[in-house]
């Protein structure tokens, strides 16, 4: 896991305080993105698109629907305007703690790779004991014999 106080203390975030943006949308998106210590993979997965799509929006080639702006906001923790435009608004300000997201998408990580294992674990046993009751049920037809 990523140490949060060196993300939220080395990693510029916009805020209205620090003021700090970038001059291009994909910019925005790149640094926002960097802070958070999402990877370009794992960003683009959570916004169900390919990992190539946020790439070319990151360089400006393309940009996103204006659906997937509000998404990418709110995965980000920074206000939709600010994303958009680069500036402030007055009405866009619900961004969230950046450090709790980050907590909170960490922790749904460990917990869905905790339901995968759990999962598997589930069909394995389930294998053995299909396999046990057949052994059980073959010797008591043999005994029957």
């Amino acid at each position: 896991m990523p140490n949060l106080d060196v993300i939220k203390k080395t990693t510029p975030i916009h805020t209205p305080e620090n003021n700090i943006s970038d001059p291009t949308m994909g910019g925005r998106i790149t640094m926002a993105r960097t802070a958070r210590g999402f990877s370009q993979a794992q960003l683009a997965t959570r916004l169900g698109v390919m990992a190539k799509t946020l790439k070319n929006w990151e360089t400006d080639r393309s940009e996103p629907r204006g659906n997937k702006f509000v998404t990418i906001a709110g995965l980000l923790g920074v206000p939709v305007m600010w994303l958009m435009t680069g500036e402030d608004s007055a009405s866009d300000s619900i961004a969230g703690n950046p450090v709790e997201t980050l907590n909170l998408a960490t922790k749904m990580d460990k917990l869905l790779s905790l339901h995968q294992q759990s999962s598997a674990l589930i069909l394995e046993l389930q294998g053995e004991v299909s396999r046990l009751q057949d052994d059980i049920d073959m010797g008591e037809m043999e005994q029957a014999i």
